[in-house]
């Protein structure tokens, strides 16, 4: 009969009308200044009965919430707005999970509080005792003293009677001890009598008439029931307490309130001082399934309990995130005022004109932005560590670790959104790469206003929220940019690099992952499409690279790829961002060097017997072979079909070398600018370790790994001297290499302009230094007796070009004449500024080479 809807709507209303008695009795306690010492000790059992009224409630609409029955859940949670439509119910009645939330939050505010006073009761109980006692005995006393009648001032005839009575009433309560094995009850009765003794002391007429002896008598009482309060503390009350207050059967519904309390906390950001007392309250749900495996001695204790823990604190981290998230969204705000309304104060300025850049309105929203955000990160900040279970619980970790997330999370989609560039691949023009160029550089003007409004506005509130807003900055965007570079080079990996692998990956404050885009399917992530883009405005088909003027250039000498993009490219990503692109880059040339030795071993080494027979005809290199000409010619027509390969694996490389050789151009000038200290301190440490006798002995591995890593961020370093891979000797490589030069030099001619060779006609995929390059970094890897080989073969073909050039000049035509000058013009080029980038002294080129030859091609 108890199971009908009658019965479940009346309890349904007494419920309702409990709780909104409760929240009233919880309103008065947890006003501020209420709950003292005295008030707590005066008014236990109320208190106490409240919490057991409070947690009746509770439990009652926690657990019958969650009924499967439609008739009893329409009842149980009805809301006004339903109740206004059903008449069987009564609108005044209606429990929402709101007011559920609030009665729970601040049930346990109160829980928390009596647990804290009380155990500073306990814990200087004795104290309160001694110091009550000490002082009651002493009025007794000087009550004794007074009717005495030989104070000074004091109007009052000698009584016999008083002293000794006053005299044995000290020495009685100084006898009181709560220590000497006596029930409390027996202690506090005796106080008892001592107060009742002294309020019958006042009904004698020389008592009576005097208010300053009454004044003493009132508060010797006063100090005697403190007594009798201190004596009837006892550890039972915390253990009350604890049973009154254990949630554990409502944990699991817990879950359906975080969005509640979410939305309590961002309306009203002092609600964060509510939830220690919540996280405690829950803490006792890991008591249930643990104290019966303790009692049996279990050794499966210790894994329940950090079971629960772990879900107890993933919990405890859920609804505190609402914290950081709030305090990211106005750190947004923040960071837009930074961005694009306020204006950067110039180094002077004149005095009329500091009114313009006052902008107290806008710095007026700032200072409220910033004082919300300390709202709720004092709500944190002022919660004790607790320990659940076996681990314990930092809020300011927490917090730190919230805002890490939340960083992370809006700087990644950042970085996702912005970094995309529409590269049609129907559409590479040079009308196209110059618009694709300048909306690209559009994009990291804006992510970098964006990347530093960000750093900003961490650096105004990091005092707020007390964390070291720059070090967080650093640490995280680091991490994000490495874990990305991480992925972009699984793709040229065998063995793939998973998240659970991943140095950068967390599971507290972990990086999203993006789709791919469809413009760049071959890129995982931004990094890659940020090389892409390189890549693509510096195609060798369109631009033509100037050492000279560090930068890549179209026919019309427009500057596609310079210093200063390289520049904006660090404003927008940072020296962590540049040092990833080297790094990207760098496994792009191993890759291209790897599929140039499968290349070899496969496709050249079938020419092997050509090449054999080229090298014995061309033997020794400081003699002119007879017949040079013709041979040179079948050579190259029968390696015809290998040159394409080659060349495109060499501009490949080449153009990943110059990119990098900017990149640490631009490391290097920043580290002399912003960081002189650590650039001279690395130079010096390298310079020692080179120094050492033995590095690789006094030096571990990753401690070399970490010297690497700061040379590049510091810009040390030449990145053409990089050797990337160990491999077996090719056989045949230099011969094969000068059939290359004499194939695609005469596409190339000299162009004073850039200083550099350039294609002679526009569209073709060449071009000099990106090929000279491409070439140097792959002699790198082999022995130098290979580009020892390589220049000898040259100086061969160039005295043989010479030596035809002048035979034929007078009895060919001019144009032919003049054909044969440039080619000539252009290898002894080729060859000089080969040893440019690898390093090469000019008196190893003079050996093959005269200098007087050099010398003569610049005039022809």
């Amino acid at each position: 009969n108890v199971l009908q809807v009658d019965n479940v709507k009346k309890m349904h209303i007494q419920n309702a009308k409990l709780i909104g008695q409760c929240m009233a009795e919880l309103r008065a306690y947890l006003t501020m200044g209420i709950l003292t010492d005295s008030f707590v000790l005066d008014n236990r059992h109320d208190l106490l009965n409240c919490l057991r009224k409070c947690n009746i409630a509770v439990r009652w609409r926690i657990l019958h919430r969650r009924t499967t029955n439609s008739l009893f859940h329409e009842i149980v949670c009805a809301t006004a707005s339903e109740v206004t439509a059903d008449p069987k119910l009564q609108g005044a009645f209606a429990v929402n999970d709101t007011h559920v939330v609030s009665l729970l939050l601040l049930s346990s505010q109160l829980e928390m509080q009596l647990k804290h006073i009380f155990t500073q009761l306990l814990e200087k109980k004795e104290s309160i005792w001694i110091s009550c006692r000490s002082k009651a005995s002493g009025m007794m006393e000087d009550l004794a003293q007074y009717f005495e009648g030989d104070v000074t001032l004091a109007r009052v005839s000698r009584h016999d009677g008083l002293i000794d009575w006053f005299t044995s009433m000290a020495s009685e309560i100084r006898d009181l001890a709560y220590e000497s094995g006596d029930h409390f009850t027996v202690t506090g009765r005796k106080i008892q009598l001592c107060v009742q003794a002294l309020e019958e002391v006042e009904q004698y007429d020389l008592v009576d008439r005097d208010v300053q002896v009454k004044t003493f008598l009132q508060e010797s009482r006063d100090l005697l029931l403190q007594m009798a309060r201190a004596v009837g503390i006892n550890e039972s009350i915390t253990e009350d307490i604890k049973f009154i207050s254990d949630i554990s059967y409502g944990v699991e519904s817990m879950k359906s309130y975080v969005k509640i309390i979410h939305s309590r906390i961002s309306k009203d950001p002092s609600n964060v001082n509510l939830l220690q007392g919540f996280f405690l309250k829950l803490s006792s749900s890991l008591d249930g399934p643990v104290v019966r495996l303790k009692q049996l001695n279990s050794p499966k204790v210790e894994r329940v309990t950090g079971y629960y823990s772990s879900q107890l604190v993933a919990f405890v981290r859920n609804v505190l995130e609402i914290v950081p998230v709030s305090v990211f969204g106005i750190l947004v705000q923040i960071s837009d005022i930074f961005e694009r309304r306020l204006q950067r104060l110039p180094l002077k300025i004149q005095g009329d004109k500091l009114g313009a850049f006052a902008q107290l309105g806008e710095r007026y929203k700032l200072s409220m932005m910033a004082h919300e955000i300390s709202i709720f990160a004092d709500g944190v900040l002022s919660m004790d560590n607790s320990i659940i279970g076996g681990i314990e619980i930092n809020p300011r970790q927490l917090l730190d670790e919230g805002l890490r997330k939340e960083m992370v999370r809006h700087v990644s989609e950042l970085l996702n959104n912005l970094l995309q560039f529409d590269f049609a691949a129907d559409s590479e023009t040079v009308a196209s790469i110059t618009k694709h160029q300048a909306a690209a550089m559009r994009s990291l003007a804006s992510l970098s206003r964006r990347l530093e409004g960000f750093q900003s506005a961490l650096e105004c509130i990091e005092d707020y929220v007390s964390i070291h807003g720059l070090k967080m900055w650093h640490e995280e965007f680091s991490r994000i940019i490495n874990y990305n570079v991480e992925q972009e080079v699984n793709k040229y990996l065998l063995k793939k690099v998973l998240d659970a692998d991943s140095a950068y990956q967390s599971d507290i404050v972990p990086i999203p992952r993006f789709p791919r885009v469809q413009n760049e399917p071959t890129c995982i992530n931004f990094m890659g499409r940020m090389v892409s883009m390189l890549i693509k405005i510096t195609d060798t088909q369109y631009t033509t690279f100037s050492i000279e003027k560090s930068g890549w250039f179209m026919s019309d000498g427009t500057e596609v790829c310079g210093l200063k993009t390289v520049s904006l490219l660090r404003q927008a990503v940072g020296v962590y961002g540049l040092t990833g692109i080297d790094r990207l880059l760098c496994y792009r040339i191993l890759h291209e060097l790897h599929r140039f030795v499968k290349f070899f071993r496969t496709n050249v080494t079938k020419q092997g017997v050509m090449l054999e027979q080229l090298r014995d005809e061309l033997y020794p290199e400081w003699k002119t072979p007879n017949k040079a000409v013709s041979i040179y010619a079948s050579a190259s027509k029968k390696a015809e079909m290998l040159m394409l390969p080659m060349l495109t694996c060499f501009r490949r490389i080449g153009q990943a070398q110059l990119l990098r050789r900017m990149i640490r151009f631009e490391l290097g000038r920043c580290s002399r600018i912003d960081a002189k200290t650590l650039l001279q301190s690395v130079s010096t440490l390298n310079a020692s370790i080179l120094s050492s006798k033995n590095p690789f002995e006094e030096t571990s591995s990753s401690d070399f790994k970490k010297y690497c890593d700061m040379s590049l961020a510091v810009g040390l370093g030449d990145p053409l001297q990089t050797v990337f891979m160990a491999t077996d000797p090719l056989e045949g490589l230099p011969v094969l290499l000068l059939l290359c030069v004499i194939a695609y030099v005469p596409k190339l001619s000299y162009n004073p302009m850039f200083g550099s060779l350039s294609k002679n006609k526009s569209g073709y995929p060449i071009d000099g230094w990106p090929l000279i390059a491409g070439i140097s970094t792959l002699l790198k890897q082999f022995h130098p007796s290979y580009s020892k080989s390589f220049l000898a073969y040259i100086g061969q073909f160039v005295r043989v070009s010479i030596a035809t050039c002048f035979e034929r000049k007078q009895g060919v035509r001019k144009d032919v004449a003049s054909q044969l000058t440039e080619d000539l013009r252009s290898i002894l080029v080729l060859v000089d500024q080969f040893c440019d980038v690898s390093s090469i002294p000019k008196s190893a080129l003079y050996e093959h080479i005269p200098q007087y030859l050099m010398e003569m091609c610049s005039d022809l």
